[in-house]
């Protein structure tokens, strides 16, 4: 089981990830905002932080770069529905862990964290 945080502006969206993470055994809350996201990545350990890049006040790639200034080693799964091929690089160079582009079917998601917590030697 792991502890994750799902920083995601829409409200159906991460309500519908927060269920699937919980039905699949792990402990999931959700922040609508990148400085609610933020503020709870820096009061609470979480062994994944799944983070949209489109959210309202600070984008979500600043607030992975914010983030790791300030320490943060949580692994990161950056989203996005933008199509744009440089997002990748960018997400990685602002200190994301990997990147899942939207639309995605939920057992993608559950993979790629899946993915993360190996690389960062969780699970």
């Amino acid at each position: 089981m792991a502890s994750i945080l799902v920083v995601e502006d829409d409200e159906d969206l991460s309500s519908t990830m927060v269920e699937w993470l919980v039905f699949n055994s792990h402990d999931a809350e959700a922040a609508l905002t990148g400085e609610d996201g933020l503020a709870r990545m820096c009061e609470k350990p979480f062994d994944v932080i799944i983070l949209d890049w489109q959210l309202p006040g600070i984008a979500g790639i600043e607030v992975c770069r914010a983030y790791r200034e300030q320490g943060g080693k949580t692994p990161v799964l950056m989203l996005t529905g933008r199509r744009d091929p440089t997002e990748k690089e960018a997400c990685m160079k602002a200190g994301a862990t990997e990147f899942l582009p939207k639309p995605f079917r939920l057992e993608q998601l559950s993979n790629q964290i899946q993915k993360v917590l190996e690389l960062a030697g969780t699970k």
